[in-house]
């Protein structure tokens, strides 16, 4: 699945690309099962088309990115939440604040990933949700600057996960509630974007059983204890 790092997810043509954004949104929503109390944050929130799908059920809702043109489209096509330009490894909010966080296709880009889940374990509650989702299982492609010289890997992903190198990063104090792979070449037919949600995914599942038909994603549903 191409990534869609370099634009905005608002702005996607590729009706296949806007089809797997669309039911990775759909799946968030369902596993971090937002309420009205609730303060989420959303770690690498781009231009926050993930959290548009269910922004307007959450009283408190905070997206921080590094690139401030995302978080200005994020402002434009989202008035309810609250964007802010900060770093995923240096977190600018007290402990203990959020009820809820999301890291959503961040920790690939990152040069230390686990310093970033440090960070998050610090402001996020006891007994608190962490949706992490990554690419599955990628392979990483360098390709040589033509500018410097040095390699430099393909949508900047210097990362591959699959569910054991996810375990190793997180702090310790974490139990793993659900976990949902997304998206196969099949499944992300433009021509599925009709079926429901709960049946996209059992089509979705049932699509993995054929061969070389590996998850584009692997979302992750924890609770911190």
């Amino acid at each position: 699945m191409p990534d869609t790092d370099a634009g905005s997810i608002w702005e996607i043509k590729n009706p296949t690309l806007l089809h797997m954004q669309r039911r990775r949104a759909e799946i968030t929503r369902s596993l971090l099962q937002p309420q009205n109390t609730d303060s989420i944050l959303d770690v690498g929130c781009g231009d926050a088309y993930q959290i548009s799908y269910f922004a307007d059920n959450v009283s408190h809702i905070i997206g921080i990115d590094v690139s401030k043109p995302k978080l200005q489209k994020a402002k434009r096509n989202l008035a309810k939440a609250e964007f802010i330009c900060a770093s995923s490894s240096m977190l600018p909010f007290r402990t203990k604040l959020f009820d809820k966080v999301l890291c959503l296709e961040l920790l690939e880009h990152l040069e230390s990933p686990s310093q970033t889940l440090e960070q998050i374990d610090q402001i996020l509650k006891e007994e608190g949700i962490l949706i992490i989702s990554v690419p599955y299982k990628e392979q990483i492609i360098f390709t040589q600057c033509i500018h410097c010289g040095r390699l430099t890997p393909h949508y900047g992903h210097r990362h591959s996960f699959d569910e054991h190198k996810i375990f190793s990063i997180l702090p310790h104090n974490y139990c793993l509630l659900k976990r949902k792979h997304i998206g196969t070449p099949a499944s992300s037919y433009p021509i599925f974007s009709f079926l429901p949600a709960s049946l996209w995914q059992v089509f979705d599942a049932l699509s993995r059983l054929m061969p070389d038909m590996r998850s584009y994603w692997i979302m992750n549903k924890f609770q911190k204890h």
